[in-house]
């Protein structure tokens, strides 16, 4: 899964600052589209654990990794963002969907504690980059990953519906607390882009975990939903690696291998060649030498999946081989 890699809006000037991938643009070449519209979570909730989970929502999921969830409250996924406005414009920064890190989240959730007490809401630190905010009535809203509204106007993507008017409300309220707030001003005076919103989406109510017998799946992730889908599994995510590297055991058992692979930084050339490097690469020789009899890449919305195919099919498909951002970045 390369949950950085959104769908987003380049100039001819951005493009040609991208670096080619040859692995990655060979299994988009090669492979099988799979559900096309779906972004990563709804494959994986498809896909994982026998599709016991394909209709809750995000938050939902995540929450069950998530201490101190009240089990009757809804749940909303809040994602720190950064917004540009104009004079009559609202864009979403291209480089926008920020990562606080934990002292940061720590201090934002006790500072809420106070100034929101009573309010019927709570926000709670995770320790990645969406926060978990509980609280307001079950209402089922419209909204949308704010991934893919980088470098956009946001207005399509936001909590929308009847009984939106709350949640929405409760975020302009948001708004106006991190304004010059003391998490705000340090990141400002380090140089980087200040939280001036929490974007709520993907709200649900809480899920109760019902841990499964046994999993062979070995998880590498530092992902809030993935912890959720791991959590309801009686299972636990361990931090990636630095690179590809076949889990002990791995020929022997055959573990179905869930990995999710963050570039912890804006897309540029020196990161996005890291990937290829030691991980792309290194996961399609293990496809090639057949170590896994098949193999999906999750990005943005597309699910392409690599299985065996005759040497003609192969060829041809090698043939039309376009650059990777024609595949997964145009909008």
């Amino acid at each position: 899964m390369l949950p950085d890699l959104y769908r987003t809006r380049l100039s001819e000037t951005a493009r040609a600052a991208l670096p080619r991938l040859p692995a990655l643009e060979w299994w988009l070449g090669q492979g099988r589209r799979e559900q096309p519209g779906a972004d990563w979570r709804h494959w994986l909730q498809r896909a994982w654990h026998g599709g016991e989970l394909a209709a809750a929502t995000p938050a939902s999921i995540a929450g069950a990794a998530v201490a101190g969830v009240r089990p009757n409250e809804p749940l909303w996924l809040a994602a720190p963002v950064h917004f540009v406005a104009g004079l009559d414009t609202l864009r979403l920064h291209p480089a926008g969907l920020l990562r606080l890190d934990a002292r940061e989240q720590q201090e934002l959730a006790a500072d809420f504690l106070q100034v929101f007490a009573g309010s019927g809401w709570s926000l709670h630190a995770t320790g990645r980059r969406e926060m978990l905010v509980s609280g307001g009535a079950p209402v089922a809203l419209r909204s949308h990953d704010p991934g893919l509204w980088l470098g956009a106007d946001p207005a399509q993507g936001l909590p929308a519906g009847e009984r939106a008017g709350p949640l929405r409300q409760f975020g302009a309220e948001l708004e106006m607390w991190l304004h010059e707030h003391p998490v705000n001003v340090a990141r400002l005076r380090n140089g980087l882009l200040n939280v001036n919103a929490l974007w709520l989406w993907g709200g649900g109510e809480p899920l109760a975990p019902q841990p499964v017998a046994s999993t062979r799946a070995v998880v590498w992730a530092a992902d809030l939903f993935v912890d959720g889908l791991c959590a309801l599994a009686g299972s636990v995510a361990d931090p990636p690696p630095r690179r590809w590297s076949l889990p002990s055991g791995a020929s022997g058992v055959r573990p179905d291998l869930l990995v999710l692979c963050e570039l912890g930084a804006e897309p540029d050339a020196g990161t996005l060649s890291a990937l290829e490097r030691d991980w792309i690469d290194p996961a399609l020789e293990a496809w090639r030498s057949g170590t896994f009899r098949s193999a999906t890449l999750l990005a943005g919305d597309e699910a392409v999946r690599l299985e065996r195919a005759p040497f003609r099919r192969l060829w041809r498909v090698w043939r039309r081989r376009r650059p990777w951002w024609e595949e997964l970045l145009q909008c």
